[in-house]
């Protein structure tokens, strides 16, 4: 089974080039609820170096966090599944899954889409199934 939220907040927010997408939903004292990533326009040769370079995934919080390591990305109409690769299982302890569920109006999904369009460029794990 995926580790899963129900997501109620979208949120695709740019500055200086740095691109942050986050669907979430409201954290408790315990845990926060949300999976982010970010984007980059342009990458210094330390970011390749260390591998930075790749898109950036956090999902509950820095714990369950990677540069790359991202097998699929689908976008669903009402939700996203993330398949990470073997190393973020482990990490993880389970199969490395991920899924949001999100009721999004048209315009937000719109905006999902290219926000996941843009991070994901050039990279085959992305699937637009919505």
């Amino acid at each position: 089974m995926p580790a899963g939220v129900a997501a109620d907040a979208f949120a695709a927010v740019e500055d200086d080039g740095l691109l942050i997408v986050t669907l979430g939903a409201p954290s408790t004292e315990d845990e926060d609820a949300y999976l982010m990533l970010q984007h980059q326009d342009e990458y210094d040769e330390q970011d390749v170096e260390l591998g930075m370079d790749q898109p950036y995934i956090e999902y509950c919080g820095q714990g369950w966090s990677w540069y790359g390591h991202i097998l699929s990305f689908d976008l669903h109409r009402d939700h996203v599944r993330v398949q990470m690769d073997a190393q973020a299982a482990q990490e993880m302890d389970n199969e490395g899954l991920l899924e949001v569920r999100f009721d999004l109006a048209d315009a937000q999904l719109h905006a999902l889409r290219l926000a996941l369009q843009r991070t994901l460029a050039g990279r085959t794990c992305f699937h637009d199934r919505a």
